[in-house]
Formats: structure tokens, sequence, C-alpha cells
């Protein structure tokens, strides 16, 4: 896909990290970008500078990620880019011990759910919404109606100590991209 004036692209993560230089690099080729991300204050700033628009999507929201497409796409048209970089890194061991007590503590599950619900959900969330409307467009020069983008790890296959969330949910993303790809 060339990217110029005539993309609407959606980034999520878009106020930091990967999330915001995949902004500003899509940005700076023409296209038109909305960023999806909980940071109001930074994601407004960025999208300012780039002339884009900000939306404040919780990525495990349905609602909100539906809010946050009905904003982009009233400013910039349909979508044809996609791209997930909202994600959260969490770290903890499957079980561990306190150094001063001795006392014997399992993974939280309320942080290895919520990290889950983050990266691999919202991933599945934001591509389902976006695609959803992809194909409501009519094919482009090269046939393709529009492009998904997600982003895992290193850590979907070669996790290390403390990051089973992350690695599970990053797991999940890539070993769902192919599929969805291929519906």
């Amino acid at each position: 896909m060339k990217l110029d004036g005539s993309i609407a692209a959606v980034v999520t993560g878009g106020a930091s990290g990967l999330g915001e230089g995949t902004a500003r690099a899509i940005a700076a080729t023409g296209a038109k970008v909305a960023l999806f991300d909980m940071n109001a204050e930074k994601g407004e700033a960025i999208a300012a500078e780039i002339g884009g628009v900000f939306c404040h999507v919780d990525v495990t929201d349905d609602a909100s990620v539906a809010a946050g497409f009905e904003k982009a796409r009233a400013a910039h048209g349909q979508e044809r880019l996609t791209v997930n970089c909202a994600g959260i890194a969490t770290g903890q061991k499957t079980v561990s011990r306190k150094k001063d007590t001795g006392e014997i503590r399992a993974h939280d599950m309320a942080q290895f759910e919520r990290t889950v619900r983050v990266n691999l959900f919202g991933t599945f969330r934001v591509l389902s919404q976006s695609a959803a409307g992809m194909v409501t467009l009519e094919p482009m020069a090269d046939g393709e109606r529009g492009l998904i983008v997600n982003t895992a790890s290193v850590a979907a296959q070669d996790g290390q100590i403390g990051q089973a969330a992350y690695s599970a949910s990053k797991g999940g993303v890539y070993a769902m991209t192919l599929p969805v790809a291929r519906d």
C-alpha cells in the first residue's frame, strides 16, 4: 500500500513508544492519522504536531473502540490502514517468595488477565472493528481494501523470567494474525 494524503490511518497506542513513532512516520507520508490512546494530554499534543486527530480509546472496551472509530472516520473517512501498537508490559514470576517474610505468592491473576485483555483482546477488538469498516470500501488499484498491522514481541516465542502474562498475550497476537488475514 502506498501511503499518501488519500489514506486514512489509525494507530493504537499512538501517544508513546512504538505507536507514537509509527504515527509520526505515517503522518510524514501525508496520510491522515488518528491516534487511539488513553493518555489524552500526550495524545492531543502529538495529534496537533502531526496534523492528526486524537481519540481517547480504551482498547479493552467495545464501546470505547467504536466511539474512537466513529470520531476518526468523521475526521478522515474510513481508514485503510490500522496499526495495533497499544499494549502493556507487566512482569511477575509465576510463583515468588517475599525476601523479608519468606511468604510464597502465586502470580496475581488480575494482572495476568489485564495484560491479556489489553494486549490480545484489545488487538482483536480493534482489528475486527477496523476490518468491518474496510470491507465496505472499494478495492484500490492493487486490489486491497485495507491493511492491518499487529505488533507482537520476541517474547511471543522466547519470553523471559517474569513474562508469563506478557508472553501469553503477545503469543496470542502472533498466533491469530495469519488466521485473521485469511478471513
